[in-house]
């Protein structure tokens, strides 16, 4: 994606406040909630099993956004523009839907890859030693990079299908697409702001210049934003684990690419969405034939944690 065109001059202060009301509105809960999660017994999953209680967390955690994101934008004054922002069209439902499928191919080739150095070492480590060795094995230690999606909800809880119902509906779009992905475009906006405006309209190429070059001049600094939101983002999923993290982080890369590259928030909103409901179908479908699986791969159950 292109660059951005920059906002309007406006006083920094304005948006470091709103980074310190907004921008880290999700590293502050993340840090929070793994930080209760190590001083005492474990406090169980942040979604409740019960559909009152889905709906009044849904409902209070928009509530409490809408106060801070109102309070942030009302100082940090972003534009419509910078927040990508406009009537959502059909185009964003298309795009959308493409790339919530492409978010999550991209986020298992990416998440594997990073970790298919470690199983190559961790084989070689156990054919070494005969497979006899003391300590966990390739599979336990993955265990401990998997997400920890039971730290977000009971699995159990899906087998209701009006729970199922507002998971893929309110939560999916809602609660996470709507809310945190007008974070991200809160966010990028603010950084946007604090980067010297010469990032975003760099000098034409030269004939001298290596092609390698030029595009970084071009498309590092809408590649550094994103990327800082990712992080951001990432760490906001502490709670479930490094890799929930790292998945997450990922996948925050994506959506902020594919913000900024269409020029609008509901093509991300609804890609968040969309990957955010299959995930919960996937998993209903899992404890439909709970019983079944565990006859015939009882190992992915596991994997699950469930």
């Amino acid at each position: 994606p292109q660059a951005p065109h920059p906002g309007p001059v406006r006083p920094r202060w304005r948006s470091v406040a709103f980074l310190l009301l907004v921008g880290f509105y999700p590293l502050i809960l993340g840090v929070l909630s793994r930080f209760l999660d190590l001083g005492g017994a474990p406090r169980g999953p942040a979604l409740p099993p019960t559909i009152v209680g889905l709906v009044t967390v849904c409902l209070e955690s928009v509530a409490i956004f809408a106060l801070f994101f109102g309070a942030g934008a009302w100082v940090g004054r972003p534009t419509r523009k910078e927040l990508f922002w406009h009537p959502m069209r059909l185009w964003d439902w298309i795009w959308g839907a493409l790339w919530s499928v492409g978010v999550r191919l991209g986020a298992v080739a990416v998440v594997y890859g990073a970790l298919a150095p470690f199983l190559m070492v961790e084989a070689l480590k156990s054919k070494a030693a005969g497979g006899g060795a003391a300590g966990p094995s390739v599979e336990e230690r993955l265990q401990e990079f998997r997400p920890k999606l039971e730290s977000l909800l009971q699995f159990d809880a899906l087998a209701d299908p009006l729970y199922l119902f507002l998971a893929v509906t309110l939560l999916s779009f809602l609660t996470a697409g709507l809310r945190e992905e007008l974070w991200r475009a809160g966010f990028m906006a603010a950084v946007r702001d604090l980067l010297p405006r010469s990032w975003w309209n760099p000098c034409p190429r030269k004939p001298s210049e290596p092609w390698l070059r030029w595009q970084l001049r071009r498309r590092g600094p809408t590649v550094l934003v994103a990327g800082l939101a990712a992080v951001i983002f990432g760490l906001g999923h502490l709670p479930q684990g490094v890799g929930g993290v790292i998945l997450t982080g990922v996948v925050g890369f994506i959506l902020a690419l594919v913000m900024m590259g269409h020029r609008s928030l509901w093509a991300a909103v609804i890609a968040h969405g969309f990957f955010d409901a299959s995930t919960f179908v996937l998993l209903a479908v899992i404890v439909w034939n709970k019983e079944w699986i565990q006859r015939m791969a009882p190992d992915l159950l596991k994997q699950l944690g469930m």
